[in-house]
């Protein structure tokens, strides 16, 4: 009896979605007003934000320090939005945990201290990223959370549990072209287009790089012609790739398949992530639409993720 995947995903209702869950610090403050010291301790992240990535990944936790910092609100009493200048301009103190294994849970358990006077702890920040390491030992922040250390009442060790929210920064997006062909048994990139790419300046290269996944096993990688940098790649005309990525699946694996898509960038002969696109064949909008629809090219735009590749 043939495997009937077209049926099943033709019904919505049978189609699970997957629960996302914001990741959670656990971590403990302590402020010793006569001894002018704060400390913190960094425990573990719950949910981390896993992402595929093609290599073991180990993560650390970096913690930055900064005082004397404004916290003032606007006119309207919107909180502060502190930015990276605003921290630079501070001379921060950074701190970061040793690298650790990832995992849904990921421990750190590291001790830290700095002297803060008691003028100083109302506008003392610290700004926490949760990081996982790149094969090049750079961090790639996942998640990242501002806490003003006079929040709570810390003045002896107290533990709390803090939303952690993952960081979505604005790295660029990335048009794919899809279609499933039933008979062939193939799935096909036929293009891709990369606009508003946030690209290292000695970046010199750029091409797009795909792995087809099997129940979280790799099957294929392919990746698309190599183009030079161009002033376009980082607007809304974007830089178009015509090299199709041609994956061999055979439709009995198609509920267990999902498609990582890179982009990358050559700096200084290192090929250096941009941003990915994880896409399910389960809960994939685009990957659904196009299953119900053989043979049909469907294009979807999707905004780019932090990967440590």
């Amino acid at each position: 009896m043939m495997y009937n995947w077209m049926e099943r995903l033709s019904d919505d209702a049978e189609v699970p979605t997957p629960r996302r869950v914001q990741p959670c610090l656990s971590v403990a403050f302590e402020y010793v007003e006569a001894e002018n010291e704060f400390n913190f301790y960094i425990r573990n992240v719950t949910n981390y934000p896993m992402t595929p990535t093609l290599h073991k990944t180990e993560s650390r936790a970096v913690m930055h320090l900064v005082k004397g910092i404004s916290r003032k609100t606007s006119v309207m009493g919107w909180a502060r939005t502190i930015t990276w200048q605003d921290i630079k301009e501070k001379d921060p103190f950074t701190y970061q945990t040793l690298n650790v294994v990832r995992a849904s849970t990921t421990i750190y358990n590291e001790f830290f201290t700095c002297k803060v006077t008691p003028r100083e702890f109302k506008n003392t920040l610290l700004r926490i990223q949760i990081c996982d390491i790149d094969e090049y030992d750079q961090n790639v922040v996942v998640a990242e959370m501002d806490y003003w250390i006079n929040t709570h009442i810390i003045s002896q060790f107290t533990q709390f549990e803090l939303p952690f929210p993952p960081f979505t920064p604005d790295i660029g997006e990335i048009e794919l072209h899809m279609t499933y062909l039933p008979t062939s048994q193939r799935l096909i990139v036929h293009y891709s287009t990369v606009t508003n790419l946030k690209l290292d300046e000695a970046c010199k290269e750029i091409y797009v790089h795909g792995v087809l996944f099997v129940g979280g096993r790799q099957f294929e990688r392919h990746q698309s012609e190599t183009k030079k940098r161009a002033e376009n790649a980082c607007t809304d005309d974007g830089m178009h790739f015509t090299h199709k990525l041609i994956f061999d699946l055979d439709r009995k694996y198609v509920p267990k398949a999902e498609v990582l898509i890179h982009v990358m960038q050559v700096v200084d002969e290192k090929k250096l992530v941009v941003g990915q696109v994880t896409l399910s064949m389960l809960h994939s909008g685009q990957c659904k639409e196009m299953l119900k629809a053989l043979r049909t090219t469907i294009s979807r735009v999707h905004r780019l993720t932090p990967s440590a590749g």
